[in-house]
């Protein structure tokens, strides 16, 4: 059997439910948090606690998770002193690791590129291989991707992970709920509020 990494026993809340769960080597858990103005809060609350940063009483950790974080530059920084691929590279992310090289497979990306001028996918891309080069147990979404893109990230954790690593993949949608291992649905509590 597969080392099991994080064993959630259920999270409640006043607004919502999270059901029990295991996360193992290997697998890639989808929770589904709905769409609705609860939505974000509900997010921060669960990276919280899978990354370690809080405890929950119903959540043993014996392996935290890496939030694969957007990009952001702020709009003096990207006028002034724009951040560039390699720069960002170097401070984010294992210089030795096979991953930074797969993000130069794109043509149009080099060490030299704007990563404002990259693609949303692009950019998004960028922030997992950096974070596939220290680690491969995350956590991640994939707010702002459209239905390939999303696919092709969802594939390319999928494969890496298998090897070595985990993942839980939070999100509004259920469109990947066929490509994950294990789908949880977490349950809106408060009455008349939108799903």
């Amino acid at each position: 059997m597969k080392k099991l990494l994080i064993k959630c026993k259920g999270i409640r809340t006043n607004a919502y439910f999270i059901p029990p769960f295991e996360l193992r080597e290997g697998e890639l858990v989808f929770l589904y948090l709905h769409n609705g103005p609860h939505y974000q809060n509900i997010k921060t609350e669960l990276l919280d606690i899978f990354t370690g940063k809080i405890k929950n009483e119903n959540v043993i950790i014996s392996k935290s998770l890496t939030y694969v974080d957007y990009f952001r530059e702020s709009k003096f920084r990207n006028l002034f002193f724009p951040l560039r691929v390699g720069n960002y590279l170097k401070k984010k992310a294992n210089l030795e690791s096979k991953f930074i090289e797969k993000i130069y497979e794109f043509p149009w990306i080099n060490k030299e590129t704007k990563i404002e001028d990259l693609y949303w996918n692009s950019k998004r891309l960028l922030s997992l291989y950096a974070t596939f080069s220290t680690t491969k147990y995350i956590i991640f979404e994939l707010a702002g991707q459209g239905g390939a893109d999303a696919s092709e990230m969802v594939d390319i954790i999928k494969n890496e992970i298998r090897k070595e690593g985990a993942a839980i993949l939070l999100d509004w949608s259920p469109d990947m709920k066929d490509n994950c291992d294990k789908f949880i649905a977490s349950e809106w509590l408060i009455q008349n509020s939108q799903k």
